[in-house]
């Protein structure tokens, strides 16, 4: 065990110090150009926090940050409790502790997950998510190891508290919550950087699939279920397309607290035979699968990383107005974008792309394209780098990472 990593008393027990996470200002800010010149550039050895491995945008991105570090030469723990989605994440980690499902550290977790961070010797730690009930910060404490997390709304319940200086660096996902965190949450300038989500190229569009007459088309929704998930307008988006005489079929996928209401209104209106309400899979792997249309609703936590992985699966995707997604869509090019709670339009927007096989198939290339020429891995990895080396080294983050996408 290093001494850099763990400081210890004569007893050999941790001392109960605190980060010093004002250090970067006992330096003289050096960032004329918006970056800074890393002493170390990796590999490095990561420690990932993330919530339950649910059917959410959280997971997917929790998936592509330990696949893209793992791929790129750095030693992975992954500290989260169990999920559904728990196996798709199998092989992106080198190490897994398991956190209880309800997230609470009790005494005798805790010290499992103690000598577990201490015998890993992470560098750098990582928190998908600002969630409070993750004990990322008392880890990064009981070690002096940097803290980064990771933000993906502007919700207040995504966001960190006003002033926070409880980690190193702020990672925002686009510009818009990079502000946030600037002018609502008042963070420190040198503490925020803006780096953007990547998505693995998964599947490509199947054109004999895609174009073949024989199949029944089904449209499907995929997002936790939850109050103002937008499962309403989907349902009556549903019913306009059946009452055009479209022969299609409907799916709703997920789970959460309103999953009992969800199917009783699919059954009172009569539409039990046309919408597929589907609360769990054998493997999720393969959520996109039966889908041949992707409807995803931008109200969802890190909804960009939902509307990646249904493109990086070859599925055209028709996505409610909010968040990055004006961002990840050109409208009618790559995707498609319709306001939130307006069924009539989803309504025409479903119509048109299933009668138009061409047109589908058109779309879920472009889309599959734009997330192997913009949305790469490789870039992510090198932008995480770069913070990781700023915060080791004290220094002030980069404002911005500008890949040269090829």
């Amino acid at each position: 065990m290093s001494d850099r990593t763990r400081q210890q008393d004569e007893t050999g027990r941790a001392q109960n110090v605190r980060r010093d996470t004002s250090r970067i200002h006992s330096r003289e800010v050096r960032r004329e150009t918006g970056r800074i010149l890393p002493v170390n550039a990796g590999p490095f050895r990561v420690v990932v926090f993330a919530p339950r491995l649910m059917l959410n945008g959280i997971t997917l991105y929790t998936r592509s940050l330990l696949r893209t570090l793992r791929e790129n030469g750095d030693t992975v723990m992954l500290v989260s409790p169990p999920g559904p989605l728990g196996e798709t994440l199998n092989g992106s980690y080198d190490q897994w502790f398991e956190l209880p499902e309800n997230q609470r550290t009790g005494f005798f977790a805790w010290r499992r997950l103690k000598d577990a961070l201490a015998e890993f010797e992470p560098d750098i730690m990582h928190v998908a998510t600002p969630d409070p009930s993750l004990p990322a910060v008392r880890g990064a404490d009981f070690l002096r190891c940097p803290l980064a997390v990771s933000v993906h709304g502007v919700k207040p319940d995504e966001l960190p508290p006003p002033g926070d200086k409880q980690y190193e660096a702020y990672i925002a996902s686009d510009q818009s919550v990079r502000q946030r965190l600037l002018n609502d949450c008042r963070l420190e300038r040198d503490r925020t950087t803006l780096i953007s989500d990547c998505a693995f190229p998964e599947s490509r569009p199947d054109e004999s699939f895609i174009l073949s007459t024989q199949r029944r088309q089904v449209v499907g929704w995929v997002g936790p279920l939850t109050h103002g998930c937008g499962y309403h307008c989907f349902i009556e988006a549903a019913i306009k397309v059946q009452a055009r005489g479209i022969d299609a079929m409907f799916s709703i996928l997920g789970n959460g607290p309103v999953a009992p209401e969800v199917r009783d209104e699919v059954e009172s209106r009569g539409m039990l035979t046309r919408i597929v309400v589907v609360e769990a899979l054998f493997d999720y792997g393969r959520v996109w699968d039966p889908f041949d249309i992707a409807v995803i609703d931008t109200r969802q936590r890190a909804s960009a990383l939902m509307v990646l992985n249904a493109m990086a699966n070859g599925r055209p995707v028709i996505a409610t107005e909010g968040g990055a997604v004006f961002d990840l869509i050109q409208d009618g090019v790559d995707g498609m974008i319709v306001p939130r709670d307006n069924a009539d339009a989803l309504a025409e927007r479903i119509l048109m792309l299933v009668q138009n096989p061409a047109e589908r198939l058109r779309m879920a290339k472009a889309a599959f394209q734009k997330v192997e020429d913009e949305y790469r891995p490789v870039d992510m990895a090198s932008a995480l780098h770069g913070v990781y080396a700023a915060m080791l080294a004290a220094e002030p983050l980069p404002k911005s990472f500008d890949t040269a996408r090829k």
